[in-house]
C-alpha cells in the first residue's frame, strides 16, 4: 500500500492507488481534491501522462519492468502531455515536489504495493 525507493531507503506515499483499479472514480477524486500528500497513483501499462484536468502540478516518474527510474518529471504542469522514456512500461504520479523531497533519482529502484 506504499512506494519505497528501495535504492535510497525512503518511502515516498503511504498509500498507492492503482489507476487500472477504478480509474473513473480515481480520477475524479485526484481532480477534484489535487494529489493527497500521502497518495500516489500507480498506472500500468503506460506510455505517456496527459495532465489535462489535474489541478496544479505533479512529479512523474516512468519505470521499467524491474521497478527502476528510466524518466522523471518534476513538478509537470496541468494540460500538458508527457511521454515516457524508452524502456517504461508503467508510471507513478506523486505529489509535487515529493521527488525531491526523498532524494529520488533515474536509476533508483522503486518497490511498489499498489491498493
Amino acid at each position: 500500500m506504499s512506494v519505497r525507493n528501495t535504492t535510497r531507503g525512503t518511502v515516498l506515499v503511504e498509500r498507492l492507488l492503482n489507476l487500472n483499479a477504478g480509474f473513473r472514480n480515481t480520477l475524479r477524486f485526484i481532480n477534484r481534491t489535487g494529489m493527497p500528500r500521502d497518495c500516489g497513483v500507480w498506472i500500468s501499462p503506460c506510455q505517456a501522462i496527459c495532465t489535462v484536468g489535474v489541478r496544479g502540478p505533479i512529479d512523474i516518474a516512468f519505470l521499467d519492468h524491474g521497478g527502476r527510474i528510466v524518466k522523471v518529471l518534476k513538478r509537470f504542469p496541468p494540460n500538458c502531455l508527457a511521454e515516457s522514456a524508452s524502456g517504461a512500461v508503467s508510471a507513478l504520479e506523486l505529489p509535487p515536489d515529493r521527488i525531491e523531497e526523498t532524494g529520488t533519482r533515474r536509476g533508483d529502484v522503486l518497490d511498489l504495493d499498489p491498493c
